[in-house]
């Protein structure tokens, strides 16, 4: 038999495209772990946020590379991935963040219709088989694909393995080998959404707590700096959340980070309401006045506390003006020094991948053969968290669909 199609891969985008194709295909999805959509099944904490409803004009801004970006996704957006899942009887629920899930929250509910959808179409689905090489027979026009079991023929290969991330799904990036055999230029992998280990860890007692809205400068030996600003979530040894995950792939090691875990107030109103409460209320433990003053979780302001060298339990008029500086200066300059990146087994995705020049972004075509065609994560493409890599895998793997052409 002669496959139209051999999508390698049975995660977000090899489904997606194996749900888009034509049930007048001859298409055969192959797969190494035993069960399909593994790694779609752990995504947002089981809960799979496939998109955002953020405007598609700054949607693209969320991308490491927004022009390449732009290319894939409004071709087909947020709005029209959202109608696709419906029109599949998907209910979806919109967070006040603009995250959209499934109404059930549950992960296997996308899958069961990306699933359901590719059985009606009689499409072939071979798990627990793993892709040894692919050779393009130029004689007859046509690829092998030879697996640890049995060899196929097919007029075109839509590889679909994803990155490096989260390796005991399948998605360990060995399939690269394969590809750089036959020539496909490949950046190496790096950890992406990922949190950052800083020296001297001083947060183990807020493992749990999250920050909204807390600022982050980072900076360089040679005096780059780079700001942003999101929730930050504390775990038992490492600083995770938002601002934390969407900055990680340009963090680097020994890096200067500086935290304004306050930035709505500034220091002299900090100050001058601590002071307020310490002349009103001379006797109270200077933690007492501490957390009356400070908008943070108690727990937190107690860290600081420690951090600067104040007694939780002496009265606050014993407290002096330089500690009372010293305290609220940590709050709204606090440094940290990047001792590591969380690896890959951490990481939500990786970056690196398919070099986007090797790309034809009209139809996800390697551009040295139009039968070898990429999509998902495997390509160097990689998006802040909230739903923009699912977009992106869901998204290239439409345009792939869409721009297929069989001689």
């Amino acid at each position: 038999m002669i496959y139209d199609v051999v999508i390698i891969g049975a995660g977000a985008a090899g489904l997606f495209a194996a749900a888009n194709l034509s049930s007048d295909r001859k298409v055969l999805i192959l797969e190494r772990n035993d069960r399909p959509g593994i790694k779609l099944l752990m995504t947002g904490a089981s809960q799979c946020n496939i998109t955002n409803v953020e405007n598609i004009k700054t949607f693209i801004k969320k991308y490491n590379n927004p022009k390449i970006a732009r290319k894939v996704l409004y071709s087909f957006n947020n709005a029209m991935l959202m109608a696709y899942f419906e029109g599949l009887g998907l209910k979806l629920q919109v967070r006040e963040d603009g995250k959209v899930f499934p109404e059930s929250m549950r992960s296997k509910d996308v899958l069961e219709v990306l699933m359901k959808e590719i059985r009606s179409k009689n499409h072939q689905l071979n798990c627990n088989e793993s892709v040894q090489y692919i050779r393009w027979q130029e004689s007859i026009g046509l690829f092998s694909v030879v697996t640890d079991k049995l060899k196929y023929t097919t007029k075109k290969i839509m590889v679909a393995t994803g990155g490096q991330s989260y390796p005991k799904s399948g998605s360990d990036g060995s399939f690269i080998s394969v590809l750089s055999n036959i020539g496909v230029r490949i950046n190496s992998f790096e950890p992406a959404l990922t949190a950052v280990k800083i020296m001297d860890y001083q947060f183990k007692d807020l493992s749990g707590i999250a920050l909204e809205g807390v600022k982050l400068s980072i900076r360089r030996s040679d005096g780059t700096i780079i700001k942003s600003k999101g929730d930050l979530l504390f775990t038992h040894d490492a600083l995770s959340g938002p601002v934390i995950l969407n900055s990680s792939r340009k963090i680097g090691i020994k890096d200067k980070m500086i935290f304004d875990f306050i930035p709505q107030f500034d220091e002299n109103s900090l100050s001058k309401a601590m002071t307020d409460h310490i002349t009103a209320n001379p006797k109270k433990e200077v933690k007492t006045i501490a957390e009356n003053s400070i908008p943070l979780p108690k727990r937190m302001v107690e860290v600081m506390l420690d951090l600067t060298g104040i007694d939780r339990k002496k009265s606050s008029s014993e407290v002096s003006k330089k500690d009372i500086r010293m305290l609220i200066a940590n709050f709204k300059h606090y440094e940290a020094t990047v001792m590591s990146k969380l690896g890959f087994e951490n990481a939500m995705v990786s970056s690196g991948g398919i070099a986007i020049e090797e790309i034809n972004f009209s139809n996800m075509t390697w551009l040295k053969n139009k039968n070898l065609i990429f999509i998902g994560e495997i390509i160097d493409i990689d998006g802040e968290t909230g739903g923009y890599n699912l977009q992106f895998a869901f998204s290239s793997a439409k345009k792939a669909v869409s721009g297929l052409l069989f001689d």
